[in-house]
C-alpha cells in the first residue's frame, strides 16, 4: 500500500474531496436554527453569535459569553448536552452577570445528560440587543485526573430558549435584526450591471456584519414591472428588492421587506450595513456621503488591532491562553511574522521544572524557564509557512504536576493585548492557491462577469459570500466590465461558459482534442491525454504578482453551478479548500487539484486532510472516465507546499 500511495502522490495531482478533516460531504448541520414549539422560541448559540459548543477546561473555569437577543424577547434558559472527563464526580455551573448570581445548577454525571441553566433575570442591553454573562464551572473530582483542553467539561448543541415574540420590521435602522438566518436578494429578471453589483455588495456586507453566524444568502428574480416579493416564512428572514427603477434610497414596505433603489445603488448598499444605518429610524432613508472604504494594512500593528483582548486564566492544571494571527485581519498575505508577548504568571515552586511554552499550532516555536518574578516580555517568530489563520498558544507547563485529583496547584496566566505584531508582505503568498484566499484579494478586489445575467449575479453572490466568511476584514468589491479589468489588481472573474478568459494561465485547462494541462503553483505543466469530459471549476491563478479567482467551465455552466452549490451548502467547505483548482464533473463529488508535494505531505499526516492513495485514484478515474497518466515536466516544489492546508 505504501508503494501504491507513493505512486499516486508523485504521478497524480487530483485528490478526492472528502474522507478527511474539514471536508465532510454530509449536508450542513442546521441543528442550531431557530425553532418555535410549545416550549417557546429556541435558538442555537451558533445563530446567536457564539459557538455551538461551550468548553470549560480545568476544575473551575469562567467562560464569558455574549449572545444576541431578538427584540421583544427575553432569554429564559440555556440548554445543552453534558460531556465530562471520567474522573469528574459532580459539580455546579453558575450563571453570573457582573456581580449578580443568576442561577446555580448541578452538573449531571450520566453520559450525554441534558442540562438546563436558568437565565431568568438576565439584563439585556437594548442598544446592542445582546446580553453578557459568564458561565462559572466548579467540578468535584476523584482518583487520577489530568485536566487539559482535550479533557474538558463541555456543553454541546447549546441553545437558548426565549420568552416573548420577536418584534417586526418598522424602520430602516431595525431592518437587519440581531438574529438573522436567511437573506433573500431580489433583482429584476432583466438585471442591469449596477443592480447586480449592489446585490453582491449587500451580500458581502451582511456576511461581514454577522461574521461567523451561518446566514443563508440567496438570489432571486422578479419581473421589473412587479417588484414585490412573497411573504417571508420566518421572523428571522429578511428580503431586499434591488432595482434602479425604485425610489432612491432605502425604504421599508408593508413592515416586511426593504427596497434599495435609485441611480446610486452602490452608495445606498454600503449605507445599509454601515454604523450609520441604525440611526435611520424612519421607514425610509436616503444616504449621504459614502462610508469608509477598507483600509490598507500596516507593517506593524498590535494584538489589540487584530481583535485580541487582554486575557487571564486561573486553573489547577497548566494555564494556557490562545491568540489568533489571522492574515485576513492583518489585511494581506504575510511572512516573517514576529509577535511581542507580554504577560505574567504565578511562579511555580523552585525545582518544579516550570517552563513557558509558545506553540504555533502544534509546533513549539519558543520556550524558556519560569522565573520568580513571574513576568515575560519577549518576541517570538512564527514558522515561514503560516496558514490563513494560525493559533498561537502560551502555556505554563510544569514537570511536577500531580496526577491525583486535588494534588494540582492553582496557577494564573495573563497576556496583554498591547504586544506588537510585525510582518512583511508575502509574494508569492504563503500558503499558495486556495490557502491564499481571501487575503490576496484584500483590501479591495475587482469583480467581473462575462454575461452579467441573473445566473452570473447568483454565482457572484455565492463566491463573494464564501470569501467573506473566511475573512475577519470586510472585503471591498469593485464590479467592473471584463474589458475594464486592471491587470495589476486582484480580481474575481466569472466566465461560466469558459469564454472570455484571454491568456489567463489556468491551473487546469482543456487545451485541445483530448488534452488537459495541469499547471502547478511554482512548477511546470504536466499534460495528460484523456477523453473529453466536461467540467466546471473554481481556479486560483497567480499572474503579474496578483491573484485572480476564476469561476469557469468547459462549456458546461451547470457544472460550475453544482460546484458553487456544494460549497454554499456548508460554510466550512470554503476554508477547507486546498491546492489550485476545484473541479466538478457530472454526477461526481468535486475533486481538488493539489501539487504532488502537498499530496506527499498529506500522506505523512502533515497538512491537507485530503484522502489520498486508492481514493485518489478512484477520484481521478471518476473524473476522466479512464486511466490517467501524467508526464511530469520539470516540476519543482513550491515554497510552503508542505503546510499549504487552510
Amino acid at each position: 500500500m505504501r508503494r501504491t500511495i507513493a505512486a499516486v502522490t508523485v504521478g497524480l495531482a487530483l485528490l478526492l474531496v472528502g474522507g478527511g478533516p474539514g471536508l465532510a460531504l454530509a449536508a450542513p448541520d442546521d441543528a442550531g436554527a431557530p425553532t418555535n414549539s410549545g416550549a417557546g422560541l429556541s435558538i442555537g448559540l451558533d445563530y446567536l453569535g457564539a459557538g455551538a459548543t461551550v468548553t470549560l477546561p480545568g476544575q473551575d473555569y469562567a467562560y464569558p459569553l455574549t449572545v444576541s437577543v431578538p427584540p421583544g424577547t427575553a432569554p429564559t434558559v440555556l440548554r445543552g448536552t453534558v460531556a465530562l472527563p471520567p474522573w469528574v464526580t459532580g459539580g455546579t455551573v453558575d450563571v453570573r452577570q457582573g456581580e449578580r448570581l443568576i442561577s446555580r445548577t448541578a452538573v449531571p454525571t450520566t453520559p450525554n445528560a441534558a442540562i438546563a441553566l436558568p437565565l431568568t433575570g438576565l439584563r439585556v442591553d437594548e442598544r446592542t440587543n445582546s446580553a453578557n454573562l459568564t458561565l462559572q464551572s466548579y467540578l468535584r473530582t476523584d482518583g487520577f485526573c489530568q485536566f487539559d483542553p482535550a479533557q474538558a467539561f463541555r456543553l454541546t448543541d447549546a441553545r437558548i430558549e426565549f420568552a416573548g415574540r420577536p418584534a417586526g420590521v418598522r424602520t430602516v435602522g431595525d431592518f437587519l435584526p440581531p438574529v438573522l438566518t436567511k437573506l433573500t436578494l431580489y433583482v429584476p429578471s432583466d438585471p442591469r450591471e449596477a443592480e447586480g453589483a449592489a446585490a453582491v455588495d449587500v451580500a458581502a456586507a451582511v456576511v461581514a456584519r454577522y461574521q461567523n453566524v451561518p446566514v443563508q444568502i440567496v438570489t432571486r428574480s422578479l419581473p421589473r414591472t412587479a417588484l414585490r416579493p412573497p411573504v417571508a416564512t420566518s421572523p428571522f428572514e429578511r428580503q431586499i428588492v434591488i432595482a434602479e427603477d425604485l425610489t432612491a434610497g432605502l425604504a421599508v414596505v408593508d413592515d416586511r421587506y426593504l427596497t434599495l433603489g435609485g441611480p446610486d445603488l452602490s452608495r445606498t448598499a454600503a449605507f445599509l450595513t454601515s454604523d450609520l444605518s441604525s440611526l435611520a429610524m424612519a421607514a425610509a432613508a436616503v444616504p449621504g456621503p459614502g462610508v469608509a472604504a477598507p483600509q490598507l494594512p500596516r507593517a506593524v500593528t498590535t494584538l489589540a488591532d487584530l481583535d485580541v483582548t487582554d486575557q487571564q486564566v486561573t486553573t489547577t492544571g497548566w494555564p494556557s491562553l490562545s491568540i489568533g494571527i489571522d492574515q485576513t485581519r492583518i489585511g494581506r498575505p504575510v511572512k516573517d511574522v514576529r509577535i511581542q508577548l507580554r504577560g505574567t504568571y504565578t511562579p511555580p515552586p523552585s525545582g518544579s521544572g516550570g517552563r513557558v511554552v509558545v506553540r504555533a499550532g502544534d509546533t513549539v516555536v519558543d520556550s524558556w524557564p519560569t522565573e520568580s518574578h513571574g513576568g515575560f516580555d519577549t518576541w517570538v517568530t512564527l514558522p515561514d509557512a503560516v496558514n490563513r489563520f494560525t493559533d498561537v498558544t502560551v502555556t505554563v507547563e510544569r514537570g511536577d504536576s500531580g496526577t491525583l485529583c486535588g494534588d494540582a496547584h492553582r496557577t494564573s496566566l495573563s497576556l496583554s493585548a498591547d504586544g506588537l505584531v510585525e510582518s512583511t508582505p508575502a509574494d508569492p503568498p504563503v500558503p499558495p492557491g486556495f490557502g491564499s484566499l481571501p487575503q490576496t484579494l484584500l483590501p479591495r478586489t475587482q469583480l467581473a462577469w462575462t454575461t452579467g445575467d441573473l445566473a452570473d449575479i447568483g454565482r457572484a453572490v455565492q463566491i463573494v459570500t464564501g470569501l467573506q466568511r473566511m475573512s475577519a476584514t470586510p472585503l471591498g468589491i469593485d464590479t467592473v466590465a471584463v474589458s475594464a479589468l486592471n491587470p495589476k489588481l486582484p480580481a474575481v472573474l466569472i466566465a461560466a461558459d469558459g469564454e472570455g478568459l484571454g491568456d489567463l494561465p489556468l491551473p487546469v485547462k482543456r487545451t485541445g482534442q483530448g488534452e488537459i494541462t495541469v499547471n502547478y503553483v511554482g512548477g511546470g505543466p504536466a499534460v495528460t491525454n484523456i477523453p473529453q469530459v466536461p467540467f466546471g471549476s473554481l481556479q486560483v491563478v497567480r499572474q503579474n504578482d496578483r491573484t485572480v479567482l476564476v469561476a469557469t467551465s468547459t462549456g458546461a455552466p451547470e457544472l460550475l453551478d453544482t460546484a458553487l452549490t456544494w460549497l454554499d451548502d456548508d460554510q466550512n467547505r470554503w476554508s477547507a479548500l486546498d491546492g489550485t483548482a476545484l473541479l466538478q464533473t457530472a454526477d461526481q463529488q468535486p475533486v481538488l487539484a493539489v501539487p504532488p508535494t502537498i499530496a506527499h505531505e498529506a500522506d505523512r499526516g502533515l497538512s491537507t486532510g485530503a484522502w489520498i492513495g486508492i481514493g485518489a485514484a478512484v477520484a481521478v478515474a471518476a473524473l476522466v472516465s479512464s486511466a490517467l497518466i501524467l508526464r511530469r515536466r520539470g516540476r519543482r516544489p513550491a515554497p510552503g507546499d508542505a503546510d499549504a492546508g487552510p
